[in-house]
């Protein structure tokens, strides 16, 4: 933190307060979308429906950032968490979650000019380990948020802990009003699809990426439903858990944005994708709380995948406004997102332990793709920089 600014302090505690409002609920809406009649596949597309709008949102956010300043771009979208958490708390049964989650999927809207913010903010050494920070903090947030959603999900019942996350959200968005905008406006900078097309590096990593969310998304959305339906654990208990896989994604993100300057972004990746697999293996043979402790630790990596990617992807935005590099990518990863949750509620529907037979497959193929290929001369420069910087 002693290298960030004093407006990515006041982003990162933005999005702490954020996290934690999101963190008392979002890990225990799936259990509690069962609980109001939701089927098995259902919950699935509930998850690909809040996915595919996150997704969506990402080329008007980028329209936002190119055509406005990049601070009201922020601002504005991100008091849409405030009516998102009200609509889950006004929800009688399941499909009224909806929409819900389509306002809350909008408020992610302006992803593209906060990461444009935040690398402007950065200096050039540092952009993938401020980028984990500022982002890192949503892990962060979601240590204790999940401990004190379970508990008030137990005791008052699910209705009263979107409340409570609707104050947190009022809370975060007051906080994120008070960043001074930057010199920044993308509307200067000339650019085409075509040139984003013939840029080899990004279509690396795209091609890359979609894989490695495909992944991540057929399991993450039923990490609490197998525990709660196979291993019969409560709200309570699924708090802890979630928990456990928070501080898991907050080491894992810091570590990772931290190696990926240092070393490359092959060895940042990779080290995401061992925990990965091993999250998703420890799962599947666990067959009590110790083991499913230290799994839920490792599948914090779930998150970790994408605030990595996000410090990575950067780099190769070569002659693209970073807004519309950010919104292209996050939209592009809104299909293994969205079609990753759906291909996951039709696996989970067919066997609790599907989804996670998936992730172990696809990640072992990914690690052997990043072992075979070694390190690039782009890589190796990274590398040296990164080793003398300060």
């Amino acid at each position: 933190m002693r290298h960030l600014d004093r407006d990515l302090r006041l982003m990162t505690l933005a999005v702490l307060l954020y996290a934690f409002g999101m963190g008392l609920f979002v890990q225990l809406l799936w259990v509690y979308a069962l609980n109001l009649g939701s089927s098995r596949f259902m919950i699935g597309m509930l998850n690909a429906i809040m996915l595919a709008t996150i997704a969506a949102g990402n080329i008007p956010g980028a329209w936002a950032a190119r055509r406005f300043r990049l601070k009201p771009a922020i601002v504005v979208v991100w008091w849409l968490t405030v009516p998102a958490g009200l609509t889950l708390y006004l929800a009688p049964t399941w499909p009224w979650l909806i929409p819900g989650l389509v306002i809350f999927g909008l408020s992610f809207a302006n992803s593209p000019a906060m990461k444009s913010y935040v690398y402007l903010k950065s200096e050039p050494s540092r952009v993938a380990r401020n980028l984990t920070i500022v982002l890192g903090a949503i892990p962060l947030g979601l240590v204790v948020a999940p401990l004190v959603g379970g508990q008030a999900a137990s005791h008052f019942g699910m209705r009263t802990v979107f409340l409570i996350s609707t104050a947190f959200f009022v809370l975060s968005s007051v906080t994120i009003t008070f960043i001074r905008d930057t010199h920044y406006h993308s509307a200067e900078t000339p650019w085409s699809l075509r040139s984003l097309g013939h840029n080899r590096r990004f279509r690396r990593y795209l091609v890359f990426f979609l894989v490695g969310y495909l992944a991540a998304y057929v399991g993450q959305a039923f990490v609490n439903p197998y525990l709660s339906q196979v291993h019969d654990q409560g709200y309570a208990a699924l708090g802890v858990y979630s928990s456990l896989a928070a501080l898991g994604a907050v080491v894992l993100t810091l570590a990772m944005g931290r190696a990926t300057d240092f070393y490359g972004p092959r060895v940042g990746i990779a080290g995401v994708l061992v925990f990965l697999l091993a999250g998703a293996f420890l799962l599947l043979v666990g067959r009590n709380p110790l083991v499913w402790a230290l799994a839920m630790l490792f599948c914090g990596s779930f998150d970790a995948l994408r605030f990595v990617a996000a410090g990575i992807v950067g780099d190769s935005f070569e002659g693209i406004p970073l807004a519309w590099g950010y919104g292209i990518f996050d939209a592009v990863m809104g299909l293994p997102m969205a079609g990753g949750a759906v291909l996951g509620g039709v696996l989970y529907r067919a066997g609790y332990a599907l989804p996670f037979v998936l992730v172990i497959v696809v990640t072992a193929g990914l690690l052997v793709v990043l072992l075979a290929g070694g390190r690039s001369p782009a890589e190796e420069n990274l590398a040296d920089a990164g080793r003398d910087g300060p």
